[in-house]
């Protein structure tokens, strides 16, 4: 695990003599990280099909079971039936995809319902990062990694891989840009939406107005999982090299290389400056991580 310095001003974001900790190495696959103001993380463990609540290192524990599938019947599904991404609201819900139930739920702490589940009396593919902004506008992407052999079944779910767009009671698919949509998140001011692919042959970092959800540019040729922005904008992408912090204009700016390849991450602790990883079996946590 080593830090390197792609460009001069990556020395003023990130802190050299930061330190990372494996906090779990015992799970199936893990993903959706997202951080509880009240003082932990929860993420995803999709193929046990759990969400899991963390403080510290080696002190998971359940938070939920069955959180992505309930289904009886799993022989459309892959081997990752469980949540993905997992975000907070501005009203204190949890909005937890859901691979297996192709759908989008939502938990208020006593009681786990659907969101958004049938826009044409299907399910959705297999529901895998999203975002929800200030005013409960909800993004999310949809391709078909939940779906046997990870190929789309518009028989029995949605014809085409899509990011969409909740908002105001409309769904929208905004992007029909990937075969297998990704990672997205919001930049600091809710303006601008940055969307993405991990597959090589759709190497490309979209950015999409927020509003309008009209395509503004090609960012950046990347590819990446899981990506989130910093409070000054810059974006930290999951890839299979390690963290890849990029500038809001797209250039390469520093490198942190993992053992173990990372798919999803947040920034969480009392100031928001830690950065928390999935990453396959394991998860990381790295304190003070920005200056």
């Amino acid at each position: 695990m080593a830090l390197t310095l792609l460009h001069p001003s990556a020395a003023s974001i990130v802190n050299p003599d930061f330190r990372i900790e494996t906090w779990a190495d015992d799970c199936q696959f893990t993903e959706g990280p997202v951080w509880n103001p009240k003082g932990y993380y929860l993420f995803s463990d999709i193929p046990a099909n759990v969400i899991y609540r963390i403080e510290t290192a080696g002190a998971k524990s359940v938070f939920m079971r069955e959180s992505g599938c309930t289904l009886a019947d799993r022989s459309a599904l892959s081997a990752q039936p469980g949540s993905n991404g997992l975000a907070y609201g501005p009203d204190g819900r949890l909005y937890i995809c859901q691979h297996g139930n192709g759908a989008v739920a939502t938990w208020d702490g006593r009681v786990l319902e659907p969101f958004i589940s049938t826009p044409n009396d299907k399910p959705f593919n297999s529901p895998n990062d999203i975002v929800v902004d200030r005013g409960g506008t909800v993004f999310f992407s949809d391709p078909p990694y939940g779906l046997k052999d990870q190929q789309l079944r518009p028989d029995l779910r949605q014809a085409e891989a899509a990011f969409y767009c909740w908002r105001d009671g409309l769904l929208n698919a905004f992007c029909l840009e990937f075969r297998y949509p990704n990672g997205l998140c919001l930049s600091p001011d809710q303006k601008t939406l940055y969307c993405g692919s991990s597959k090589s042959t759709e190497r490309r970092l979209l950015e999409y107005d927020a509003s309008t959800l009209q395509l503004r540019r090609v960012l950046a040729e990347e590819n990446c999982d899981g990506l989130k922005c910093d409070p000054s904008g810059n974006l930290w992408l999951c890839t299979k090299q390690g963290i890849l912090l990029l500038s809001a204009e797209g250039e390469r700016l520093a490198q942190i290389a993992l053992d173990t390849v990372p798919a999803n991450c947040c920034w969480g602790g009392p100031e928001g400056r830690d950065l928390f990883i999935t990453a396959e079996t394991k998860v990381y946590h790295i304190k003070g991580l920005l200056l």
